[in-house]
């Protein structure tokens, strides 16, 4: 079960820790905050819930804390950002920033990343490159060991939930798509298997490749393996998961089977649509096609027609106010690793329950 923090104290709470554990501010700031904000937008499964497991890839020593992360600008409209196995956050706001300077002098652009962790929700990015009034793509994979899914037609995982995001600016909320190219995000099953549920049909196979509901099934040992998007037609989300292999792994010169590689390879693709036509003129266009999507009078089963991203604004609107869900497993290892870098977090957490 869940409990509800005020968005906060969470955030505090997030940063003591990482000052605890030698981070830097700015490095924290970007790494807590964009954590937060996932939750804030309803994506728990990147939200708070991997500030223990970030402090654990410090620890380990997975997280380089004192990485530079350096820019080798390949072209006019194209570059390759070296996080230095860093912060992932913080990786991929400096890359995203990159493709949007470069698209600004020469309209478009295409950014790839190398060494970079975890980047969390990789909606967040795109929806950087939105605010900035910018169209953008991007695209996310991970190395080996994060190769969860089946290809279509398999039982034995070959690439990581490989997800896809796009984001517009429009005259008001910019529209945000970000969806993985397998049925469920990793992190999903995960968050229902810490809130003790089971995931819904069609989203795991067990080791034998036979469908579960069990998320406990599925980390197994032996590992199961989450299905591509699609279900009957899964052959299109492997094709699109290929897609972000080809730009995450392949452009980056990259062994889709190098064991020494750790992270995420993203690659981002930027257009300015003022190189086409005024600005406010595409954003009004946007409105009118926004408009146009939610005309259609909803299905029986469905109160209106939502376009992406607006499920994630409305979110963070009302927990900015409710607060934000904290699972008790992540709880106790907020506690966990305060007890072993000697942080009281009583001050941030016991009294922040809405």
């Amino acid at each position: 079960m869940s409990q509800l923090y005020r968005s906060e104290n969470v955030s505090r709470a997030g940063l003591a820790l990482f000052a605890a554990a030698g981070v830097d501010e700015a490095k924290s700031q970007a790494t807590v905050g964009a954590l937060v904000t996932s939750s804030l937008m309803g994506h728990d499964s990147h939200g708070v819930m991997r500030i223990p497991e970030y402090l654990g890839f410090v620890a380990d020593g997975s997280i380089d804390i004192d990485a530079p992360v350096s820019v080798q600008q390949t072209g006019p409209t194209t570059a390759v950002v070296d996080c230095g196995q860093g912060f992932g956050a913080v990786g991929a706001e400096r890359a995203v920033n990159e493709a949007v300077r470069m698209a600004r002098e020469q309209r478009t652009a295409c950014v790839i990343t190398k060494r970079c962790n975890h980047i969390g929700r990789i909606g967040a990015w795109v929806q950087l490159a939105a605010d900035s009034g910018m169209i953008a793509l991007s695209t996310c994979n991970s190395p080996v060991y994060g190769h969860f899914v089946l290809p279509f037609g398999g039982r034995e995982g070959r690439l990581a939930t490989n997800p896809i995001a796009w984001a517009a600016p429009t005259g008001g909320d910019p529209i945000v798509a970000d969806f993985s190219t397998s049925v469920a995000p990793e992190g999903k099953i995960r968050f229902h298997r810490n809130e003790g549920k089971s995931v819904p049909e069609g989203w795991i196979l067990d080791a034998d490749g036979n469908p579960t509901n069990d998320p406990n099934v599925f980390y197994g040992p032996p590992r199961g393996g989450i299905l591509p998007l699609g279900a009957e037609v899964g052959h299109k989300g492997f094709a699109l998961s290929l897609l972000v292999e080809v730009l995450g792994s392949a452009l980056a010169g990259i062994s889709c089977q190098d064991t020494e590689v750790f992270g995420n390879g993203v690659c981002f693709i930027v257009i300015d649509p003022s190189a086409f036509c005024p600005i406010d003129t595409f954003k009004q266009l946007m409105d009118e096609t926004v408009a146009y999507m939610k005309s259609s009078p909803p299905a029986p089963g469905f109160d209106e027609v939502l376009v992406p991203g607006e499920i994630e604004f409305r979110a963070r609107r009302k927990r900015e106010t409710r607060g934000i869900p904290v699972d008790e497993r992540t709880l106790k290892a907020f506690y966990t690793h305060a007890d072993r870098l000697n942080v009281d977090l009583a001050e941030f957490l016991d009294g922040g329950v809405t």
